[in-house]
């Protein structure tokens, strides 16, 4: 039976290592695809004394390939809590219109107490390709922000003045 070196074994699984790595690299795709995507958080309680609603910001921050658009918005209800649903449109190539909705929620028919007003806020995140012609986000129908193609430097601000 033959014996083999260290050395020999130690070359032949470094090389074996080596031509691994290279299929795996070149099976590796070298472009990637950006879908929009959205995601939505919302909390409800009462309005404290010194804040005031509604209130809205807008962010806007393009990286490469995509850009990203952050909002928040907190505002004042009827119902002691609310379902807020939010839902990414594309009404055509590089259109997007991230539509939010609100609703009473059904479920939760408890009445506030008398010193509270019911206020929800809500922060949502919607990432487009960066070739976008338009991304509007609307807020039970009404339209708060629209970015236009072209505006690709960092943004930042409030929607009520």
């Amino acid at each position: 039976m033959a014996s083999y070196s260290a050395v020999a074994l130690l070359a032949v699984f470094f090389v074996g290592l080596v031509v691994g790595a290279g299929v795996v690299v070149y099976s590796l795709p070298t472009e990637t695809t950006t879908s929009p995507t959205s995601s939505m958080t919302t909390a409800t309680g009462c309005l404290l004394a010194d804040e005031t609603a509604p209130s809205s910001w807008v962010g806007r921050m393009p990286a490469g390939e995509q850009t990203t658009v952050a909002f928040n918005r907190t505002f004042t209800h009827d119902a002691p809590s609310v379902v807020v649903r939010g839902e990414l449109d594309t009404a055509e190539d590089g259109v997007y219109v991230y539509r939010i909705t609100t609703a009473p929620d059904e479920d939760g028919e408890k009445e506030p107490s008398d010193d509270c007003v019911p206020r929800t806020t809500l922060d949502a995140v919607v990432s487009v390709p960066s070739d976008f012609d338009s991304v509007t986000v609307t807020f039970d129908g009404e339209e708060m922000v629209r970015f236009e193609a072209g505006d690709s430097s960092p943004l930042f601000r409030t929607l009520e003045e």
